[in-house]
């Protein structure tokens, strides 16, 4: 499954691992389709300046059964192609008058192509062959796009991971909490950076409620030695399979998910910045204090910080 649109690099966050370390495809997938509660149907403010690459926001397979074409898996929030009418199911047979028949021909198309053009779009529904007329806007930072799919969604599960340091195997688990679900490996700097703070907030707000999963796919040897070096204070578990880090799409980090009391995820951090540290830490003590209502606003209306 990929993302329409090359997923760019943050500040201060790390590219998937190398292909050795790696134990899922460097595109990213998706374990089932998350169900949609009616608070979530809205779009999430984006936290960035976009770039100048275009986009739709879709994440795209093969054709079914073979056949030539691509199939819409997901249509992220605020994205151009939600804007439109697009729709998960769509099979997508033609970009501004060309023919395509991969999800990589699709991406090739979208290069040759910028920010604020009107294309159209065919694309096979139910059988029938409809035209929708896209406007490309302007591809968010890989956060922003991890906050798209996510925020005010329920979390993927977690299962199948081995738990090194701590108790806690699952979500389920941890209902009625306040969760930081941190995505780390032993190779990565910044994540060593990190694990301080996270150790801090662990220590400061778990009377509260709080608690800080960090998740890796390094086998748990490996993962418990760097642990070990760094002084990582909290419950840590071993995604060696790649399915729940697949599930997810941290295909950068470290990334933090903030799930709220009930299983939603209020935000996402990928990488670390002094302001995002202070936000999610201001975002921990008003979910402590009381289940957040999510503000959102649709992306085409909202102003990316700094931009």
């Amino acid at each position: 499954m990929t993302l329409a649109g090359c997923l760019g690099l943050m500040l201060g966050c790390a590219p998937a691992p190398p292909a050795a370390q790696q134990a899922r495809p460097e595109t990213p997938r998706v374990a089932g389709a998350a169900v949609v509660p009616p608070s979530a149907q809205t779009e999430v403010r984006l936290k960035h300046p976009t770039s100048k690459t275009p986009w739709l926001g879709i994440e795209m397979e093969d054709g079914p059964g073979g056949r030539p074409g691509i199939l819409i898996a997901r249509v992220l929030r605020g994205s151009p192609a939600a804007g439109a009418g697009l729709r998960a199911g769509d099979e997508i047979l033609g970009l501004d008058g060309t023919a395509l028949s991969a999800p990589s021909d699709l991406s090739r198309a979208l290069r040759e192509l910028d920010v604020g053009d009107e294309i159209p779009v065919t694309v096979l529904r139910g059988g029938s062959s409809r035209i929708f007329r896209v406007a490309l806007e302007g591809q968010p930072a890989f956060e922003d796009q991890l906050r798209l799919t996510f925020v005010g969604l329920p979390a993927p599960s977690i299962s199948g991971v081995v738990t090194f340091q701590g108790e806690a195997a699952s979500l389920r688990e941890l209902r009625g909490k306040v969760v930081l679900l941190e995505f780390w490996a032993s190779w990565c700097e910044v994540c060593r950076y990190l694990a301080p703070v996270l150790g801090r907030w662990q220590r400061t707000y778990r009377p509260a409620g709080l608690e800080v999963v960090g998740l890796t796919l390094d086998p748990p040897d490996v993962a418990a030695a760097a642990a070990f070096r760094v002084g990582m204070a909290y419950t840590l578990a071993s995604d060696a399979g790649g399915e729940v880090t697949e599930s997810y799409l941290a295909t950068q980090i470290p990334a933090v998910f903030v799930i709220d009391r009930q299983g939603i995820v209020a935000d996402v951090m990928v990488g670390v910045q002094s302001a995002r540290l202070d936000e999610v830490q201001e975002l921990i003590g008003r979910l402590l204090d009381s289940p957040s209502q999510y503000s959102v606003v649709p992306a085409s209306e909202s102003k990316a910080e700094g931009g």
